[in-house]
């Protein structure tokens, strides 16, 4: 749980010199053992008491959220694939066999697709090419508009214009709602495409269809045609100029699966936006991306003989998160501007974020053990005057609107500034060769919650040790102490709270 700040009591501080204070040096040495018990009795009764009087944390105070990797971090980091690429000399089918465990390299050729064009929900489709095209049985002529308007039963109204805005020059009703380029097969010369009125070219033929009774708009063409307006906006061109290609062909191989894989809708199997996978049509094509594209032809990822779809986000942070495909290191994503990152919220904004009035606490309450800071947040727990919310970490993600699920929580601003607190130390000492790694303790796990040497506690000062009479456990740090019992769990003690037990230290107020 980040540290509350819970008046009247003021932090413990260090001199301006960075040591111990007389009386900070007392608690080390061996005062705190003893008050520790009394100081958890009193947490129990904070927390045993009634909500209307439980402390809350003032809104303007601001929380540090340290984390790592942009994205859910499932299958392919594509800055940890530019690594492999870039660093280690890695072809793309090393990438992709790195990041898909469990799968194999197949291929799927001669496929179409679907894609629902979502910008253009609820329009009509207005469309023009300058080499003509085809619609209703007829030919259109070079610059002439074809107007589609999707009608019940699958058919479509035809309204044929001079240019977009021109004059009508013939209408009709069709039950084939497609707009045909003049050739249907595949990389077509640039005058040959459809081009929207608004703006936007596209390979392939441009459709409507009714989903109930909404109108959708669709490009209907070759999975091959299709990756050339994904390849480029999914993953950076340029990464060619600079040992990436093998990245970009690793890019290509994981989107011509995914699309593979995909059927979302009655009357298309994918859409062009992040919540299938973006796809821009031809206006954003790259001949390095093609390159990418071509020279990868028909290979997929597949499991059991049929493609699966391949996830892939912008960065893991160095390790993924596991799921459909195990979690693995990634070394490569080291180049990745988020690999690291940090992100200032106030109290307010936490609490309205989670509509749970005043924020009283927030804490990590489950994470997935994968990588640095115990791993991805699988649970967090956020209590306020109007209650408490329970979510996960992806919900904490969006809600929070920070770059992944992977992130720790520190009241208060991390000193420096710099990019994301260091990993928190581990405390124990390292197995012997062939040991089992020893499980943490709990107060182990609630000092890496909170940040480590680097949170609001700083240096261990002390072992972990037994309270009188064995009701629990203490570890002290420059900054106070975490106590553990079991019946409250661990829980983090400023040092100004046990200051204020020793005589003549009590803070005033």
């Amino acid at each position: 749980m980040a540290k509350l700040r819970r008046t009247p009591f003021e932090r413990g501080r260090t001199d301006r010199g960075g040591r111990m204070s007389p009386t900070r040096r007392a608690i080390a040495l061996g005062v705190a053992p003893v008050l520790l018990v009394g100081v958890a009795v009193g947490v129990a009764a904070i927390d045993a008491g009634e909500s209307a009087v439980a402390p809350v944390v003032a809104s303007d105070a601001p929380f540090t959220l340290s984390g790592h990797g942009h994205g859910h971090g499932r299958g392919m980091g594509q800055w940890g694939a530019y690594g492999y690429a870039k660093n280690e000399g890695w072809s793309a089918e090393r990438i992709v066999a790195h990041y898909y465990g469990g799968t194999d390299l197949g291929e799927v050729t001669g496929k179409r697709l679907g894609v629902r064009l979502v910008g253009l929900d609820g329009k009509g489709l207005n469309v023009v090419s300058d080499a003509g095209a085809r619609v209703a049985g007829r030919d259109v002529g070079p610059g002439e508009a074809v107007h589609l308007t999707a009608t019940p039963g699958g058919g479509a109204g035809v309204v044929v214009t001079k240019g977009c805005d021109g004059e009508v020059l013939w209408q009709a009703a069709t039950d084939h709602p497609w707009v045909d380029p003049i050739d249907l097969a595949t990389d077509r010369p640039v005058d040959q495409l459809l081009k929207l009125c608004g703006g936007g070219a596209f390979r392939g033929s441009l459709g409507v269809a009714l989903e109930g009774t909404a109108p959708r708009v669709l490009n209907h063409l070759d999975i091959e045609d299709y990756l050339l307006g994904v390849v480029p906006v999914e993953a950076k061109a340029d990464w060619a100029d600079s040992g990436g290609k093998e990245a970009l062909r690793a890019q290509a191989i994981a989107a011509r699966s995914y699309a593979a894989a995909e059927h979302r809708y009655p009357y298309a199997e994918t859409c062009d936006t992040q919540d299938c996978q973006v796809y821009a049509g031809a206006s954003r094509e790259d001949p390095r991306t093609t390159e990418a594209v071509r020279t990868t032809a028909g290979k997929v990822v597949t499991k059991d003989g049929k493609p699966v779809a391949a996830e892939f986000s912008s960065s893991t942070g160095g390790y993924t998160s596991g799921g459909v495909f195990p979690a693995v290191e990634d070394l490569g994503d080291a180049l990745s501007p988020t690999h690291d990152w940090t992100q200032t919220l106030t109290a307010g904004d936490i609490a309205k974020a989670f509509g749970v009035g005043e924020l009283r606490s927030i804490a990590v309450v489950g994470r997935n053990n994968l990588g640095v800071d115990g791993g991805r947040v699988t649970e967090l727990e956020v209590t306020g005057t109007g209650g408490t919310a329970r979510v996960s970490g992806m919900e904490a993600r969006t809600k929070l609107g920070i770059k992944s699920d992977w992130f720790t929580v520190t009241e208060g601003l991390v000193p420096g500034g710099g990019p994301s607190p260091a990993p928190a130390p581990d405390l124990r000492a390292e197995p012997a060769p062939g040991e089992q790694p020893v499980a943490p303790t709990e107060i182990e796990r609630k000092y890496a919650e909170i940040g480590g040497a680097t949170g609001v506690l700083g240096k261990p000062i002390g072992p972990e040790m037994s309270m009188p009479d064995e009701v629990g456990k203490f570890r002290m740090f420059e900054g106070g102490a975490i106590v553990w019992t079991p019946g409250l769990g661990a829980q983090v003690i400023d040092a100004s709270v046990v200051l204020s037990e020793l005589p003549g230290t009590g803070s005033a107020g």
